[in-house]
């Protein structure tokens, strides 16, 4: 069965309690865009914003437009790397630059 993409990604925001603007800084894709996708103004988005916006929830980009959304399947290490992943790419560029510094120093 097929599910509008907007349904599907206001699922996976509210399942992760996201807001758009945090998607938008996780993924990249402008904050507008992502309205255009939820209030259906937008029906068919752009490639690049489907795939980054999958990749984010470790989903395929043609889950987005199915029920359920087909999750690869991963291991406990794996989603513990990826929810690493989301929050780093959760943060803003300064906060980035200050956590990297702090890795490498302790890496050294």
């Amino acid at each position: 069965m097929k599910l509008d993409i907007s349904k599907q990604l206001s699922k996976l925001m509210r399942d992760n309690n996201l807001s758009q603007s945090a998607l938008s800084r996780a993924t990249g894709v402008p904050q507008p865009t992502i309205n255009r996708i939820l209030s259906e103004v937008t029906r068919e988005p752009r490639r690049d914003s489907v795939v980054r916006i999958a990749n984010f929830f470790g989903i395929t980009p043609e889950s987005l437009y199915e029920t359920g959304g087909s999750k690869s399947v991963r291991t406990p290490a794996a989603e513990s790397v990826e929810e690493i992943y989301k929050r780093i790419a959760m943060l803003n560029v300064s906060e980035r630059s200050e956590l990297f510094e702090r890795v490498s120093q302790n890496l050294r």
